[in-house]
């Protein structure tokens, strides 16, 4: 089973942030300290996060507990009484500590679950991944004119992209990651391939080739992430197909960069 992330929190706010992003990349519409009314009043909840694809939309509330010591029962038993009282379809408490004796009897029959950061990536791995792999279909779609463009076809292609940025470069082999055999997104988020991985860059210069190995999802992702960026940037593209260009790119093209997220591990780039 993979791992939606590289590392665990070093403290509460990162924690917090993790479990915020897990839950945007699966599809679902997050927020952190969010505010909720229940028949009790007005409750702030660290992670309030609605999937909206679902035929029926489905709430999640998490509670993050980065403390020194286990949470005890309680905690449990208030969190439960939020979940219900809002309607929410079912509730998280992600301890580092754990939870003390009887707190699992406090949450036994209800639509409350206590797990720590291992088992929140655990039992959500599959559905990020699912998440993930509509991610980079949009970042493909987004890079589309360029290939096109290498391809000499006008229509979303060379009506889109100056022929002049192309020159030099070959979009084919610069953005394997996207549209490859070997190294296309689809060999990895769709179960076949597993890691480590090496492929071409797909950041920096766009003439320029050079090997990268990743050796998990959350490096492949925040790579074509950031190729994506520089990659719209270079060619001027229309920002259509992925709305997290609205993003600033952390680094120029050309420019010394790593794996631009805080979240993720580090690829090594063959220099």
């Amino acid at each position: 089973m993979g791992a939606i992330f590289d590392k665990e929190p070093a403290d509460w706010q990162e924690l917090e942030e993790m479990v915020h992003q897990a839950f945007s990349e699966m599809g679902y519409v997050s927020n952190r300290s969010h505010k909720i009314k229940t028949i009790r009043g007005s409750v702030e909840i660290d992670i309030h996060a609605i999937k909206q694809s679902t035929p029926i939309p489905t709430t999640v509330l998490c509670e993050c507990k980065y403390w020194d010591k286990a949470v005890p029962q309680s905690v449990v038993h208030g969190f439960r009484s939020v979940c219900s009282d809002s309607g929410a379809h079912f509730g998280l408490i992600i301890s580092r500590k754990g939870f003390q004796s009887g707190a699992e009897n406090s949450r036994a029959a209800t639509n409350v679950h206590l797990m720590n950061f291992a088992d929140f990536q655990k039992t959500f791995f599959e559905e990020w991944r699912i998440g993930a792999f509509m991610m980079l279909a949009r970042m493909r779609d987004q890079l589309l004119p360029v290939f096109r463009a290498a391809s000499g076809l006008e229509e979303y292609g060379l009506d889109l992209v100056d022929p002049n940025l192309i020159e030099g470069s070959n979009p084919f082999k610069k953005y394997s990651i996207f549209f490859g055999l070997d190294g296309s997104y689809s060999n990895f988020f769709i179960p076949r391939h597993s890691f480590p991985s090496t492929f071409n860059d797909p950041r920096g210069d766009p003439r320029s080739l050079f090997p990268v190995t990743v050796s998990s999802h959350r490096e492949y992702l925040e790579i074509a992430r950031q190729a994506v960026l520089e990659g719209n940037q270079h060619y001027n593209l229309p920002s259509k197909y992925f709305p997290e260009l609205r993003l600033e790119p952390r680094t120029e093209i050309g420019e010394e960069r790593t794996t631009p997220c805080s979240h993720s591990g580090t690829a090594t780039a063959m220099r």
